[in-house]
């Protein structure tokens, strides 16, 4: 067991596949030795070119290991040919059949991880050979129409097999790649989408208007609700106010369920009167249709981008905003609650340079940068959906 584990580790399924298809044929020409009878008159020598390439396929797949593209293009093509040529030469119609069914292997094997335009030529190629050789070893049109037929459901439907599993495959991973950034519970992004998103959204502010705005919602009394009338109530509750926050948040901007009973909105502004006014539109929003009231507070900020060592990254510019946010909730909850605090703060100089675009769409392997794992993970009470400091509840 350890042995096969060990192999199953050195190569690719891709690459195992064709060892195994290709590897059936090598014993042949011992066969046809101890069994002169099972190949046509004539025809060792025809067979032992025909192993050649067979071979030859072998030991490249188990010499490189994982074959790219181009590698099992021609491969697998030579080996579609050695299939088709060996079941010529061979006597018995039956056990002709049975080695030109071979071929239906390679294209099926090509549809593991192969693009569309590699599978369809060797989906062609096998089809030309079972062509050939039923062409030839068939003794009438209507038999040559039923092994014709028979040959290409044989080789079409494993291929139209795999590449359904595949799809099939992507989409459950996208699915779940898309839910690992959205709030189950509201449908909004949750901290892991925003940060996922965190560097696009800079980069959109820093080609518009130059100026970025965050604002957190905190829920008011939602300890309260929770304690007296349950979690389904509380659950209801978010779902009112963070439909009311969807439905009337500005166009282009990013909102997510920050934490436990917080919403986070990013929105790109001209100034901090637009952001205020924002803020007032969604309390204001949540007041009307939610049975709660929500304490806001935001940071505006010009965004400048640099790329030298003074600049700070996507982390540590998104964990200052949202640190210097919290500052102005704090106030908020500290006047009386349903209430706004803006403050506008010093520029914001960002290292553009610190992701990469493929880095901004994918989800981080690690934690982000001290700095924002403190401000988005390092408390324990929004996981409990209540916030045990003064003045927040």
């Amino acid at each position: 067991m350890a042995l096969i584990r060990n192999v199953m580790r050195r190569y690719d399924a891709r690459s195992m596949a064709t060892l195994i298809s290709t590897g059936g044929v090598l014993p042949l020409p011992i066969i046809s030795v101890l069994a002169p009878d099972t190949l046509k008159p004539g025809k060792l020598v025809v067979l032992m070119v025909i192993w050649s390439f067979i071979a030859l396929v072998f030991t490249v797949t188990m010499l490189r290991r994982r074959l790219t593209d181009p590698e099992f293009a021609v491969l697998g093509g030579l080996g579609i040919v050695g299939v088709g040529g060996t079941s010529l030469i061979l006597a018995d119609p039956r056990s002709s059949a049975l080695v030109l069914a071979i071929v239906a292997a390679i294209p099926a094997i090509g549809a593991i991880t192969a693009s569309t335009r590699l599978i369809l030529s060797h989906l062609a190629i096998a089809t030309l050979c079972a062509v050939v050789v039923l062409g030839v070893t068939t003794t009438s049109g209507p038999a040559f129409l039923i092994s014709f037929g028979s040959m290409f459901g044989i080789i079409v439907v494993p291929v139209f097999l795999v590449v359904a599993l595949r799809k099939s495959m992507e989409a459950v991973l996208d699915q779940q790649t898309r839910l690992c950034g959205i709030d189950p519970l509201t449908g909004l992004l949750n901290r892991r989408g925003f940060l996922i998103r965190a560097s696009r959204l800079l980069s959109a502010a820093r080609s518009s208007t130059g100026r970025i705005g965050i604002l957190l919602l905190d829920v008011d009394h939602f300890k309260r609700i929770n304690d007296e009338y349950g979690h389904l109530a509380g659950d209801g509750v978010l779902l009112s106010a963070s439909a009311a926050i969807r439905e009337h948040a500005p166009v282009g901007s990013e909102v997510c369920r920050y934490g436990g009973e917080e919403f986070l909105l990013f929105h790109v502004v001209h100034d901090e009167n637009e952001l205020w006014l924002c803020a007032e539109r969604l309390r204001a929003a949540v007041a009307a249709t939610a049975p709660v009231t929500v304490s806001v507070g935001g940071v505006c900020a010009p965004l400048v981008s640099s790329r030298n060592g003074t600049a700070g990254s996507t982390d540590d510019v998104i964990g200052d905003l949202l640190g210097r946010a919290d500052e102005c909730v704090y106030r908020a909850k500290e006047s009386g609650r349903d209430t706004t605090v803006i403050d506008t703060i010093d520029p914001v100089v960002w290292n553009d340079g610190t992701l990469s675009a493929h880095a901004a769409e994918d989800p981080p392997a690690s934690p982000p940068s001290a700095s924002l794992y403190e401000v988005f993970y390092q408390r324990p009470a929004d996981l409990l959906e209540m916030d045990t400091r003064p003045g927040r509840r």
